[in-house]
């Protein structure tokens, strides 16, 4: 058996297709499917049902992969250990980030990373939806704010400070509000979640407060947006709203009163551990991070 055809094999079944794995391989889809029937002549039985929509497994080809899934990734991370002790990391890193955590901080770090590294691919998807990181072959993802439970492990990273912005017409229009007790009595902009709290670590020990608003969002950028056209007042990261305060778009309010800090936190799948290219990464970006002045308890 080649070791490099059970590789692919694994990708397409992680995948759920042979155009999904070709996608994430960056290779021709005829490739694999040749491989694959390779692999499959080569071992005497038939491993995958391939039909027009999607795949399905013969008990041997789950037998394979159930058996073999977990070898390769051992292999892939005694490759990338090796590699780093040359100094070379080579290969693809894929990762997934919120597009404002990507546009606005991590921007510069991925492109000093990828410097440092001339050799190593980097893949990075912005969006904020649910990632499968086995299923999607991701290794892995930065998030801000609390995370959900998973089995995933989650390592916090760093914490971004934040205030509360409203624009100078919203301000002139309907004042600003003197402390958390009366936020209920103005627009307040809020993310969709169901574990966004507003919290004051000078204010009531802490304990979220209460706020009105009509308007929700999944969006930072949006959010920033609409408190730009004097929708009402948002919560942001002050590295998020740096141009629009400097320019005067947006006036942070409330100042004797401090929002507690969102988290940065990189996700990757257990079963993946912590290979050599994602902690290259993390130390890279741990680094990058230390001294910026809107971002704190920079670790890992």
């Amino acid at each position: 058996m080649n070791l490099n055809d059970i590789s692919l094999f694994i990708r397409v079944v992680e995948t759920g297709s042979f155009t999904s794995a070709a996608d994430t391989l960056n290779v021709q889809k005829s490739t694999i499917s040749r491989r694959i029937a390779q692999l499959e002549d080569g071992l005497g039985v038939r491993l995958i049902q391939r039909t027009t929509r999607k795949i399905k497994l013969t008990p041997e080809g789950r037998e394979l992969f159930d058996r073999s899934r977990d070898l390769i990734d051992q292999l892939e991370v005694v490759r990338d250990e090796i590699a780093a002790d040359t100094h070379e990391l080579r290969g693809r890193l894929r990762m997934t980030m919120p597009s404002e955590l990507g546009t606005m901080l991590m921007s510069n770090v991925i492109a000093s990373f990828i410097e440092a590294y001339p050799a190593l691919e980097v893949d990075v998807e912005l969006s904020t939806r649910a990632v499968d990181l086995i299923e999607e072959s991701m290794d892995l993802a930065l998030r801000i704010g609390p995370l959900p439970d998973s089995s995933m492990i989650a390592r916090r990273i760093a914490t971004l400070d934040r205030g509360l912005y409203a624009s100078p017409e919203y301000i002139k229009k309907h004042g600003q509000p003197r402390n958390p007790e009366e936020l209920p009595q103005y627009q307040c902009i809020t993310l969709v979640k169901p574990f966004d709290t507003w919290r004051f670590m000078n204010w009531n020990d802490g304990e979220p407060v209460t706020y009105g608003g009509q308007l929700r969002t999944n969006s930072l950028s949006f959010g920033r947006e609409m408190a730009v056209e004097g929708v009402g007042i948002c919560r942001m990261p002050r590295v998020f709203v740096q141009n629009q305060v400097e320019t005067g778009k947006l006036v942070e309010i409330m100042t004797d009163y401090t929002i507690t800090p969102t988290e940065i936190n990189a996700i990757y799948a257990t079963r993946r551990n912590l290979t050599p290219r994602v902690r290259a990464f993390l130390d890279h970006m741990t680094e990058s991070l230390r001294n910026h002045p809107w971002v704190s308890n920079c670790s890992i």
